[in-house]
């Protein structure tokens, strides 16, 4: 028995998949940026499961061993450690914010009024920034599952030139087509794209946003509540004016406000006479934080992801032709066991550390 099989459609679903997914490590990674830090971006990329695989096949055709992005690894554990760091330096008033205020011999009650506002600021920054990177690797999760779906399938088809499938639904028997020659062509697409992808994550991602941010957990913790126009008036080495001007526009300035409002008091705020002295002070500790993020805005953000997406997406082919492939249906036990496997890995999953042939609920959040 013999017949023609089409892939235009697989085809088609790896090319959405693999824009949906680099659309989605874009979208995830800058907004992360703009309403939180630069450092946070780096810890979700320190460490990471499933991001190794084989993507287009295999090497003999072109295919090679790819990296995704992948799944982050301890990353809500790490969070956890500097959250609790940072509560006892707060605790302790030995934070950086604490011993520059403390250098200005404030009263008791202006102390007071320092550590709960650091307080609240954590625990209110703790809940938004789990909330933000549970949404951000749930994302990236579910994008990573539905492009390795359809990269299995073609792997498999361009690897060995078989196809098939169970004749009935409760497994055992199986039906094995031995494709033809022409599916070199389909070969030729296939890599092609993935080639595309692969360079979009090796070049403009993985490399790109190496963990090197301020020491100490306040910057991660406090840095998106330091903005203000005040701080345009900071010098840094380099114009970054309308970066300054963007991170101003995402972030906000509840923290840098509230603690440097006044209430002679000392009760609600702190006094005159220590605010003119603290606010210099403060503006030491955060202009390197600042400059931190401005310095890799262009360089990681508007000429990295946002534009190795413009190359990738440009490189992506749509097939609106057919890929009428000929085939032949084998009764081989090898092929027929062939094919079982392959449908076994992908309806069951496979317990190891790369992304290929994974059930969704096996690429694991940590």
């Amino acid at each position: 028995m013999t017949g023609t099989t089409n892939y235009k459609n697989i085809l088609n679903t790896f090319v959405g998949n693999s824009k949906a997914y680099s659309l989605d490590v874009k979208n995830r990674l800058k907004n992360l940026f703009l309403f939180n830090n630069m450092g946070l971006v780096e810890e979700l990329m320190w460490s990471r499961n499933y991001n190794q695989g084989v993507l287009g096949g295999d090497e003999t055709i072109g295919g090679i061993i790819t990296n995704l992005v992948g799944i982050p690894d301890s990353l809500f554990q790490r969070t956890i450690n500097y959250y609790t760091t940072l509560k006892t330096a707060i605790s302790s008033e030995t934070t950086t914010i604490q011993t520059s205020f403390n250098s200005l011999s404030p009263t008791d009650n202006e102390k007071l009024y320092i550590k709960d506002i650091l307080n609240k600021t954590l625990e209110k920054q703790f809940d938004n920034i789990n909330n933000n990177l549970i949404e951000v690797v749930n994302s990236l999760r579910k994008s990573q599952f539905n492009l390795t779906t359809t990269v299995d399938k073609l792997n498999f088809i361009t690897s060995n030139s078989y196809d098939g499938h169970y004749q009935n639904t409760f497994g055992g028997l199986v039906t094995a087509q031995q494709l033809t020659s022409s599916t070199t062509t389909l070969i030729q697409s296939y890599t092609g794209d993935s080639v595309s992808l692969g360079n979009f994550i090796g070049e403009y991602v993985n490399p790109t946003f190496t963990k090197n941010y301020p020491s100490g957990n306040e910057y991660i913790f406090f840095s998106n509540e330091m903005y203000t126009n005040k701080s345009l008036s900071f010098t840094f080495d380099g114009n970054y004016y309308n970066e300054l001007k963007r991170l101003i526009r995402s972030r906000n300035s509840q923290l840098y406000d509230s603690l440097i409002k006044i209430d002679n008091d000392g009760f609600k705020g702190i006094k005159v006479k220590t605010q003119r002295g603290f606010e210099p002070l403060l503006n030491d500790i955060i202009r390197p934080w600042i400059g931190y993020d401005l310095r890799h805005f262009n360089s990681r953000i508007t000429n990295g992801i946002e534009s190795g997406y413009d190359i990738l997406d440009g490189q992506l082919s749509t097939y609106t032709s057919d890929f009428n492939i000929e085939y032949g249906t084998t009764t081989g036990v090898t092929a027929q066991n062939l094919v079982r496997n392959n449908l076994r890995e992908r309806n069951g999953g496979v317990p190891d550390n790369k992304f290929n042939f994974k059930l969704e609920n096996q690429l694991h959040i940590s």
